[in-house]
């Protein structure tokens, strides 16, 4: 149409709402708060009840810099409380980010139907970590441990399938051995330790379920690390969970299944890339993945095949780090984006316009068209279509003839008769 111009624009939603995890205090309000103002809208964020008291640390923060822009700080809201205040925030705001559980995401979905309010939905993972037989396996094996134990594996990007090509697998498995018996699991506040407690009290006896499904389906554990958290409790005790290796595992098992979020770090072997393409998405979740080559293309290869949102090659999670970049996945790691142009546009109303590029060229309906429609109407349209789109040239002279003596034709109309 080459008489019109056509644009997208982006308009304000209104009012985002945002439910997020306890995990990291800090980066689970600021993006999608950030997202959210930067696309012209207000936030209102529910916090996890087990991170209230560090959010409003973080809001006095956001008003600060509000005022320091003259800018009103009742854009931005904080509230806590359960699951109640979040079902509340549900019902009204214009659209709702959701960091959490698959579980608790249906329930935000349910919710948001009965206003068909757009939902983006974060929902962790089960990310796969792959490694070659022609990498740096000391250096590999020091990016693995991370991707395994920061934040003490309470990671939704975490690694937590470790795939291993049977060639170099046993050197990996002794690397990854050695740097986990290094590691010191104790109470930030009382030493320098290289990892701290799971969270959630109640959170150790499921990764300990995991464990056990796995011994009892032929897995092995091939270390645990140790605990230097000297007289605190046996309540605080049960919180510190060692870091811990299972070999021999499978995808019959619980563990190769299930989100861990935890300290353990579970290897398989493979042989091919086909293989590991295949192991890599046989999974429920589809959030990330990373894939370890000396060969670039190789990995870029193997990691375009993995079915997931995002992917780190030769590196772990650096697209996270990345904020010019979406977040988010698929299958039951959810859907929808925050970060980067497209969590920004995620958070705007789209709408198409269109509109004359010259003003005195316009839409015109053509005679044969114009309601009532002319008798020879179809054969106008016929010919126009065949003008436009009949892959012959000479078929295209032939339709066009057609239309001129159409439009030659005297004008006629299919007269309505009167009962």
């Amino acid at each position: 149409m080459l008489h019109k111009t056509a644009r997208v624009e982006y308009y304000p939603l209104g009012v985002i709402g945002a439910i997020v995890p306890w995990n990291y205090p800090f980066h689970n309000i600021f993006n999608p708060m950030l997202s959210a103002l930067f696309a012209g809208n207000a936030i209102v964020i529910k916090v996890s009840e087990h991170a209230s008291w560090s959010a409003y640390i973080y809001l006095r923060i956001i008003h600060a810099a509000l005022l320091a822009i003259d800018a009103p700080t009742d854009l931005v809201h904080i509230i806590t409380g359960y699951a109640e205040t979040g079902e509340a925030l549900v019902t009204f705001a214009d659209k709702i980010i959701f960091v959490g559980s698959p579980g608790v995401g249906r329930m935000v979905m349910k919710t948001a139907a009965e206003t068909l309010t757009p939902v983006t939905l974060e929902l962790g993972g089960k990310d796969a970590f792959i490694v070659c037989e022609d990498v740096n396996v000391a250096e590999v094996s020091q990016v693995a441990v991370r991707a395994a134990l920061q934040s003490s594996g309470q990671n939704c990007a975490g690694a937590e399938r470790f795939y291993v090509h049977s060639s170099i697998y046993e050197e990996f498995v002794n690397h990854i051995i050695k740097i986990v018996k290094s590691v010191r699991v104790g109470p930030p506040l009382q030493g320098t330790y290289d990892m701290g407690a799971i969270c959630l009290p109640e959170h150790t006896n499921k990764l300990q379920d995991l464990v056990d499904d796995a011994l009892r389906k032929g897995a092995d554990v091939a270390v645990r690390g140790k605990l230097f958290i000297g007289d605190l409790g046996n309540d605080v005790v049960g919180q510190f969970y060692p870091p811990t290796v299972i070999l021999n595992v499978n995808h019959t098992m619980k563990i190769m299944q299930e989100e861990i979020f935890g300290p353990i770090i579970a290897i398989m072997k493979f042989n091919t890339d086909d293989e590991v393409v295949h192991l890599a998405n046989d999974s429920k979740f589809g959030l990330g993945s990373a894939v370890f080559s000396a060969d670039p293309k190789r990995a870029n290869k193997i990691a375009s095949r993995i079915h997931c949102g995002f992917a780190a090659i030769n590196d772990f999670a650096t697209t996270y780090m990345c904020q010019s970049l979406p977040f988010g996945g698929v299958k039951e790691s959810g859907f929808g984006r925050f970060g980067g142009v497209e969590g920004l546009r995620a958070c705007c109303l789209v709408k198409a316009v269109a509109e004359d590029r010259i003003k005195y060229i316009k839409t015109v309906i053509p005679k044969p068209l114009q309601y009532p429609v002319a008798d020879n109407a179809f054969e106008f349209q016929k010919a126009l279509v065949e003008v436009l789109y009949n892959i012959s040239l000479i078929d295209r002279i032939k339709a066009l003839g057609n239309l001129i003596k159409i439009f030659t034709a005297p004008e006629s109309s299919t007269d309505l008769k009167k009962e």
